[in-house]
């Protein structure tokens, strides 16, 4: 990160903190079966998330839960298959203010929904989102483990799998080596099979615990 980017993370942190400080959240333990709004926040910015989420809102849907997905895409304009997409909404870099704060219509009723558990599946941490969890007045937050996570009331430990998910990725970008693909391709192709390997386990894992939680 350049120290112009670093000094505005530091200042959205600060300025983050300070919201903190006069915030009031009640936290309650909720399952699927209890919960009747959820919201999501995921990195949108590899296509193939889209697809993951759509198959994932569809389950939570079956138990006649209400179902807000909001998607960031690292972008300075949002990508072509993205608009009008039912049930989901979208920001992106130009939705950002200087120090990354989500500033846009669609984020700031996102962040003032009650919902009774909102699942937070970035892969990595990403400021705008990380600004939204934390700002949620959700009774229930769940999301990846991080070391340095603050926000989330259910963190779920993806580490241990991280070995077997790089062998299956190994394995399906081994098989691709004989494409004559360019290099710049090659990696593009290995980005988006982890992203869908890691994804995928993280919404197993989210699905598991949610489901045997008791309230």
């Amino acid at each position: 990160m350049k120290t112009g980017e670093r000094i505005k993370a530091l200042i959205g942190n600060h300025i983050l903190g300070k919201k903190l400080r006069n915030q009031k959240r009640s936290v309650m333990v909720c399952n699927l079966k209890n919960a009747r709004n959820i919201g999501i926040l995921y990195n949108a910015t590899e296509y193939v998330s889209f697809e993951i989420i759509k198959e994932f809102t569809k389950k939570l849907s079956q138990n006649d839960s209400s179902v807000s997905i909001l998607g960031y895409v690292d972008s300075k304009k949002l990508i072509d298959h993205y608009l009008y997409r039912k049930g989901f909404d979208f920001f992106s870099r130009n939705d950002l203010n200087w120090f990354y704060k989500p500033v846009s219509e669609v984020t700031e009723a996102f962040i003032v929904k009650p919902f009774d558990i909102l699942i937070d599946l970035s892969l990595e941490p990403c400021f705008p989102i990380q600004y939204i969890v934390a700002l949620s007045p959700a009774t229930f937050k769940v999301g990846k483990f991080s070391p340095d996570e603050k926000y989330l009331d259910l963190m779920i430990d993806t580490e241990k799998e991280d070995e077997q998910m790089k062998k299956v990725h190994d394995e399906i970008t081994s098989e691709r080596k004989d494409d004559k693909k360019s290099d710049e391709m090659e990696k593009e192709i290995e980005k988006k099979t982890r992203t869908e390997l890691q994804l995928s386990f993280l919404i197993t894992q989210i699905m598991h615990y949610l489901a045997i939680l008791k309230k």
